[in-house]
């Protein structure tokens, strides 16, 4: 996406325009979340492409990256690297200080089941970062109705994506009020979840002038109007262990 103002639905500060992408608003969220000396547990980081990056301020801070494919073996950006299933962590209870998921969530077919193991590997205090796709815009909505090789031809043909990164999903916890139950059914406290939803960039349609133009008159709207807050492109959920 490229870089541009998003407006921001959450409490506290809600409709406040930020000059930034929802991806670099979100990342900025996590870098304020860490603290020296953090172990981080960065789920599902792929080869690296949407690492965790903790930034210079987060003194002895390591990053475990974790993924079920063997491109995390060369994921050099992260101190240690795991092949592992985020239904199953291979890790203890109380393991880490903070768990970072991007463009995660949408691709669990069992939700509750990864977001239950990254509760149980947090310690007391630890903080959840979720950044996904909102199912309620278009965007993810037009995603959950077409099939796989669809998702495949118009990432890689369109987008100029690598088909090695075109993964299924499933979309089964990405609205507001879904990511709020089944975070709260896997153990983090109502008052301890935070949910903001961030409206991007419409180049996902600039391959049409027609599809291109609508898309910019939604961004505007959803923007403008907090009744219509609940259908900006991106959800990010922010939750604390007690």
């Amino acid at each position: 996406m490229s870089r541009k103002t998003v407006a921001v639905a959450n409490a506290g500060d809600a409709g406040i325009p930020r000059p930034v992408s929802p991806e670099e608003y979100f990342e900025q969220r996590f870098r304020d979340m860490v603290r020296p000396g953090d172990l981080v547990l960065d789920a599902g980081c792929g080869s690296g492409k949407y690492s965790a990056r903790v930034g210079s301020d987060a003194r002895d801070c390591k990053v475990a990256c974790l993924d079920n494919f063997e491109s995390v073996h060369h994921n050099s950006i992260l101190d240690y690297r795991v092949c592992g299933n985020v239904n199953e962590l291979p890790f203890g209870d109380a393991s880490f200080d903070l768990v970072y998921a991007r463009w995660l969530v949408e691709h669990l077919e069992n939700p509750g089941v990864a977001l239950r193991e990254f509760h149980r590997v947090l310690k007391t205090g630890g903080r959840l970062a979720l950044f996904t796709t909102n199912l309620l815009h278009y965007y993810g909505a037009g995603a959950r109705v077409t099939p796989q090789w669809f998702h495949v031809w118009f990432n890689c043909r369109v987008r100029g994506f690598e088909e090695v990164d075109i993964f299924p999903t499933y979309y089964r916890a990405n609205t507001r009020w879904r990511i709020q139950k089944v975070l709260r059914d896997v153990g983090f406290s109502a008052s301890r979840i935070e949910i903001s939803l961030v409206e991007g960039s419409s180049s996902v349609l600039g391959f049409n002038f027609v599809l291109h133009g609508l898309g910019r008159a939604y961004e505007q709207v959803v923007n403008r109007f907090e009744t219509l807050n609940s259908f900006r492109m991106n959800l990010i959920a922010i939750a604390r262990k007690d």
